[in-house]
């Protein structure tokens, strides 16, 4: 009876309970995940001000070069004008400058852009005395730049270490090269090489930066040359 009983039990099987387990939240996942938003905010606020400081760069350097460009442009119509007298006065000058730049400290004979200025200085006298007075003024004016150029390296030592930006010259340099030399891509020894200059390849000079100076050769090719291997022509 009992086994009869028991073989006609139905026999249910047990129903499978799904534990819901919530993991604990975690204080420092938390903490890293605001602190990665708080530094995505900042970097976007930087790049933002980047952008900004580029464009107003950018508008800066326009109003720059154009104001150059006037100046330029309004001296070349004045040394047309030129007389005798202005050039001789404005010859002297110049002169008066360079006396002055080597009985300073540290100028001396040596300093390759001195001996540039002072045989581009010399130069005005053939176009002088040739009544060429517009020619001898511009002469004048390429040396009276590179006088400025050594007595800005003597105030701010930090130009001669190459750490100054690219100072453009109002009045382009006609010059030489006074060795077989390379033009570089940088005002840097080490860099790399864009071209091979021969002796006395005729060159004109645009920018200068920390004793090197960026000049155009004949055929176009453009690129950075070392004061030292420079000279007039």
């Amino acid at each position: 009876m009992l086994s009869s009983t028991l073989s006609g039990c139905v026999t249910t099987p047990p129903v499978a309970v799904e534990a819901t387990v919530r993991e604990a939240p975690c204080p420092f996942c938390e903490e890293q995940t605001r602190e990665i938003v708080r530094l995505r905010e900042d970097l976007a606020n930087k790049e933002g001000e980047l952008r900004d400081l580029r464009s107003s760069r950018r508008d800066q350097g326009k109003v720059l070069q154009e104001s150059t460009r006037e100046v330029t442009r309004a001296k070349v119509k004045l040394r047309r004008l030129a007389t005798q007298a202005d050039a001789a006065s404005y010859i002297a000058e110049v002169e008066v400058a360079m006396v002055s730049l080597r009985s300073s400290s540290g100028a001396t004979s040596k300093v390759p852009l001195i001996v540039l200025a002072q045989g581009i200085l010399e130069s005005t006298a053939t176009p002088f005395a040739q009544g060429d007075y517009g020619v001898a003024i511009d002469r004048a004016a390429q040396a009276e730049q590179l006088i400025g150029l050594v007595a800005n390296d003597q105030v701010r030592p930090a130009l001669r270490r190459g750490e100054s930006g690219d100072v453009p010259l109002l009045i382009a340099i006609p010059l030489k090269a006074t060795v077989n030399t390379n033009l570089r891509r940088k005002p840097l020894r080490k860099a790399s090489v864009v071209g091979a200059l021969k002796k006395d390849a005729r060159l004109v000079a645009h920018t200068y930066k920390g004793g090197w100076l960026q000049v155009e050769t004949e055929d176009g090719r453009s690129g950075w040359v070392n004061q030292t291997e420079l000279g007039v022509r």
